[in-house]
């Protein structure tokens, strides 16, 4: 038998997967990176706190073992040897040794190693060994026989026929009766297919004379795996491997989470005692569906409960190596299936007595590890989920970006088996994947199926029925589907495929007061009804106020202006209700929805980094939670050359500037709820407050400019101011927060279909905007977004316009799921993180502009936009930024 790889071998192992998915996906991410801002937005919470507990929790595990290994251990192992150098040793040790229908190679074997490692001790022993049949005897006899310590060595041998446990009760009681109470006497649970390295138990027994609060101890495996599956056999070396590395963390606690039967060392005074009899021999837990049913397998998780509930330290030491020799004839897929259910069946039936015993019995560290064991089978696919879907609502590029980083973190793990010395090969990363994946649906089935146990061998089985009738006879099942369903409820909310209703749903129920009669409001009676709802609006009592449009034709002499908190305009149905428009230039806007700047507190008092939240500024108490501060930096000459400005050099429009939103006051410091992407610099930095209009929604009605003696057929593609009086917006959004624009229709808008300036958090959703009468230079006739941070527009449609316009300063919006007929127009002035998704274009030839336009750095109208804009999965293209598919006209 060959010893267990060096590190230096394991670590020459690990070159080349290392190599290949570490550095493929370094590349990949590194090509990718473009695509990796949007990840910020979209998933947040899962990139947040869950990787927070579970990168964390990792590397902690890491920098546990690595502190065992390196500095704890060795001096737990120098004072166990010098108490063995000063001490008798006791005068007797036992060996359990269950073998049950093993292969006669794997019985000589390893009734051979452990006769050796008995010859190296100073004390004579007793080996109780529990067979199957008569050739399992015979064997173990044999090769007994044939070594020359066996006049030291006691054997003795039981048929077990009623299973593992009995059979274990039986052996140990056994001991019981030979045992003459000597404190440092040990006993040894040993499956009958593990071979010992030679001294295993020389090297074991010190630690019990050295350390009297020592119950159990357990130590490092390898697996001998003969077939020809090379999948099988690098599935169970990571196993080992990872068991290896994590074992050594929890040993620095004095306490592991298992005791496994291949090779677990007892304090012989804790296994001859009766109640540890009693919970190996009938081990039982109480289920609300199941009842009291018996462990069938298991026996080393009743055995470990028995000594950390009564107080005992454990140990794990790595420098003592057992071999499983497994003679399993499975393929990969069969065993990585079989097994873990087995496995984690056991685990999950032990798991709540043991959380139950409380973190002053287990010490805190290792009952967040057994708390981990119920949260891990979730949280490990919170990442796959996450990233599935995101490729299906946003873009295919979601599931490459998330595999490739697991692949490049997995290699990280990887190398940390490989320095803790366990070989992996090319096959250990996919493997990795797997088990995560697999691995914790199979636990998920294990946890909700606690009653369903199999014993692989001898294929003894055990199932307790539910109580009752078939409605509980499905409830494990059911319960399965439940915790599912709530699963994927969490990720599609999490990942913005699905949402919860507005607030606007029960805003009657909330504010049943809020709705107003329309009087002076008729529809089609060709008389204006602008000054009706306007003085309707101005006249409400603060609070929110649901007005409701009629259905028919609505005609406005003058614009709309709101500028109070909380209007709702609401209308029968785009197709319904119909806002006709008579407003003439120089009025902006038909609708207009205009809060207010306020007045300066301040300047930064110290830089202001683009990731940075907590902006420093005399003042600061002058701004409450949920306010918007507005920063702003003038322009100069260092800064233009900066962002490759070659022709625009001008004073005004301010291109560093920001709306944010503020989370908290803390002294002279304002906590932003984000980032603002850009750098703001101390002293030059203007911080002031902000009037903004809050929590107004329009919805539900058109909007259409009337131009009398002009076609709006023949002027659909020509780019000109072709009726000047008539260039007055349709809606227009300024110095707002939080508005909601939906299922809105603008037809044949005056200017601009709509207009958001000076905003944050607007919502643009569902909506139509289909022609302009004016489209010419000078910026007429766009979808427009100036100076308004993280919006977003979706799901709607664009078509007659010239733009769907991103420009000055314009920073972390998104533009996702519309289809249009017009290109999307990074329109230069710094607009900055801005993402563009799911985009359907279907632009005609007379359109002028291809699908995704940017602004060169030698512009007239406007300097260059700034980093971090997105375009994704839009025209076939994922990319940062879509090419033209024609060349793209430099005019505005």
């Amino acid at each position: 038998m060959t010893r267990a790889s060096p590190r230096l071998q394991a670590l020459r192992s690990a070159l080349l997967p290392l190599a290949l998915y570490g550095g493929g996906a370094f590349l990949f991410l590194t090509w990718a990176r473009q695509g990796v801002h949007p990840l910020h937005e979209d998933v947040l919470f899962a990139i947040g706190v869950l990787a927070v507990w579970r990168y964390g929790w990792q590397v902690l595990h890491y920098a546990r073992a690595a502190y065992y290994a390196l500095w704890h251990y060795p001096r737990l192992r120098a004072a166990a040897r010098r108490a063995a150098a000063g001490r008798h040793w006791p005068s007797r040790i036992f060996v359990v040794l269950p073998s049950y229908l093993e292969e006669p190679w794997v019985s000589m074997e390893a009734m051979q190693a452990l006769m050796t490692n008995i010859a190296g001790l100073p004390c004579r022993a007793t080996v109780v060994a529990s067979v199957g049949s008569d050739r399992d005897e015979s064997v173990i006899a044999a090769a007994w026989e044939a070594h020359p310590a066996r006049d030291r060595v006691e054997l003795v041998f039981q048929r077990q026929s009623q299973g593992k446990r009995i059979a274990l009760g039986h052996a140990l009681r056994a001991v019981a009766r030979r045992y003459n109470d000597e404190p440092d006497s040990i006993t040894v649970l040993l499956d009958g297919d593990s071979w010992l390295e030679p001294d295993a138990l020389a090297k074991v027994l010190p630690f019990f004379m050295a350390y009297r609060d020592l119950g159990a101890a357990t130590t490092n495996e390898m697996a001998y795996i003969p077939g020809q599956d090379a999948w099988y056999r690098d599935w169970f070396a990571l196993k080992f491997g990872q068991r290896h590395v994590l074992f050594q963390s929890h040993s620095l606690s004095h306490k592991v989470l298992t005791l496994t039967g291949r090779f677990s060392v007892f304090r012989t005074s804790i296994v001859v005692a009766e109640d540890f009899l009693q919970q190996i021999e009938n081990d039982t837990i109480d289920h609300w569906l199941y009842g009291r049913f018996r462990f069938l397998m298991g026996d080393d998780k009743s055995s470990w409960f028995h000594v950390l509930k009564n107080g005992w330290n454990m140990l794990y030491l790595p420098d003592v190596t057992c071999v499983s020799l497994e003679s399993r004839e499975q393929g990969f897929l069969r065993a990585s299936l079989s097994l873990p259910y087995r496995w984690f069946g056991n685990t999950m039936r032990n798991n709540p007595r043991a959380l139950a015993l409380g973190p002053w019995r287990t010490g805190w560290f290792i009952w967040f590890v057994l708390l981990d064991q119920r949260l891990s089978m979730w949280t490990s696919l919170v990442g796959i989920s996450g990233a599935v879907v995101l490729a299906a609502t946003k873009s295919l590029l979601y599931l490459p970006l998330y595999v490739a980083w697991a692949t490049l973190v997995r290699t990280v793990q990887l190398l940390v088996i490989a320095l803790h010395g366990h070989a992996v090969s090319l096959r250990t990363v996919p493997i990795m994947l797997y088990t995560q994946w697999v691995g914790s649906v199979v636990k998920i089935k294990a946890w909700h199926h606690l009653a369903d146990q199999n014993w692989s061998k001898g294929r003894a089985s055990q199932s307790a029925a539910p109580r009752g009738g078939m409605l509980r006879r499905l409830a494990p099942t059911g319960t399965m589907t439940m915790a599912y369903l709530a699963f994927a409820l969490a990720i599609l909310l999490v990942h913005s495929a699905l949402r919860f209703p507005g607030a606007e749903l029960f805003a009657r129920e909330a504010a049943p007061s809020a709705e107003v009669r329309l009087d002076g409001v008729r529809a089609d009676d060709g008389r204006d009804d602008a000054a009706a709802l306007q003085a309707l609006i101005d006249r409400q009592p603060a609070g929110p106020v649901t007005i409701r449009l009629p259905a028919g034709r609505l005609d406005f002499e003058h614009p709309l202006v709101i500028r109070r908190d909380g209007v709702t305009l609401l209308g029968a149905g785009a197709d319904r209700t119909r806002i006709v428009s008579h407003v003439r230039a120089p009025e902006e806007a038909v609708l207009r929805v205009e809060g207010q700047p306020g007045k300066r507190v301040g300047y930064l008092a110290q830089p202001l980094g683009p990731d940075d939240t907590l902006l420093r500024v005399p003042g600061a108490a002058a701004f409450e939670p949920g306010s918007l501060v507005w920063l702003k930096e003038p322009n100069d000459d260092r800064f233009l050359r900066q962002i490759g400005s070659r022709t625009w050099n001008r004073e005004y429009p301010y291109l560093r500037q920001a709306l944010v939103q503020v989370a908290s006051t803390e002294g002279e410091g304002v906590r932003l709820a984000a980032p603002t992407g850009v750098r703001f610099d101390a002293r030059r930095t203007e911080v002031l407050q902000v009037r903004p209009v809050r929590g107004v929604r329009l919805a539900d009605f058109a909007v259409e400019q009337l131009a009398p003696g002009h076609d709006i057929a023949a002027l659909r593609h020509v780019y000109e101011n072709a009726v000047p009086d008539a260039a007055v917006d349709a809606i227009s959004l300024m110095w707002t927060q939080d508005v909601l624009v939906e299922r809105v229709a603008v037809r044949n808008a005056g200017r601009h279909p709509l207009s958001i300036e000076q905003s944050h958090g607007f919502a643009v959703r569902g909506c139509v905007l289909d022609g302009a009468w004016n489209k010419g230079d000078g910026g007429s006739g766009y979808l427009r977004i100036a100076r308004s941070y993280r919006g977003t527009v979706e799901g709607c449609e664009v078509r007659g316009i010239r733009h769907i316009a991103l420009q000055w300063s314009s920073a972390f919006n998104q533009l996702r799921d519309i289809a249009t007929e017009v290109d999307v127009n990074f329109h230069g002035g710094f607009s900055h993180h801005n993402t563009v998704s799911n985009v359907r274009f279907a632009i005609p030839p007379a359109h002028h502009w291809g699908p995704v336009f940017t602004t060169p750095d030698d512009a007239r109208w406007a300097p260059p936009d700034g980093p971090g804009n997105v375009v994704l999965n839009a025209a076939g293209t994922t990319a940062s930024t879509a090419p033209p598919v024609r060349a793209a006209s430099r005019s505005r």
